[in-house]
């Protein structure tokens, strides 16, 4: 995938939640900081791809272009916001041929199954918000399996940059993780 790189976003919670047990965002992970800075970065994005209850959730009101990651539906088609997409179907890089042909930044902002994927398939970053004092039993983590998020990121070959601070009055920090570089390059 030469002519894109592919950046993932989440906020988590201390127990790598992104999601309340019934699979909603709860309140405690919505925060002006982290919302100001993850709206920049997908405006940068020449293709948002995100699972199909995050495309349901979240209104597409600024008419970013997007793919919607579903088992429901075969191969890629179009639909009246967004392309749908079965990985299944259509392998990444001839999603993306189609999409994006010229390249570009590909965001990818969530839920667990597209998490899951690019987990497996490969990405360049992960943005990763951390909600130091937010607990959610029983929550939606953001990878499924076993393993706390930077172990996952770790051993997918990412490694962390520099924390920075978000929000102290939340006590939100930001750590981007991205592909280890090898000399000197990524």
């Amino acid at each position: 995938m030469k002519n894109w790189t592919v950046h993932l976003y989440a906020i988590l919670s201390a127990d790598d939640c992104i999601a309340d047990a019934d699979g909603n965002m709860p309140r405690a992970l919505m925060n002006d900081a982290d919302w100001r800075y993850f709206q920049a970065e997908l405006d940068t994005c020449a293709l948002i791809v995100l699972g199909r209850q995050s495309h349901l959730s979240a209104p597409n009101t600024a008419r970013r272009r997007r793919v919607v990651m579903s088992r429901r539906v075969h191969g890629l088609s179009a639909g009246d916001d967004a392309h749908w997409w079965n990985p299944a179907d259509v392998p990444l890089e001839a999603m993306l041929r189609e999409l994006v042909p010229q390249g570009g930044k590909v965001g990818v902002p969530g839920g667990q199954a597209a998490f899951d994927y690019f987990l497996q398939s490969g990405m360049d970053s992960f943005h990763l918000t951390r909600a130091h004092d937010v607990l959610l039993p029983g929550g939606r983590t953001v990878f499924s399996g076993e393993g706390a998020a930077e172990a996952r990121l770790a051993a997918a070959g990412l490694a962390p940059g520099e924390s920075v601070v978000l929000d102290a009055a939340a006590n939100m920090t930001l750590t981007v993780w991205s592909r280890a570089q090898v000399g000197g390059r990524p």
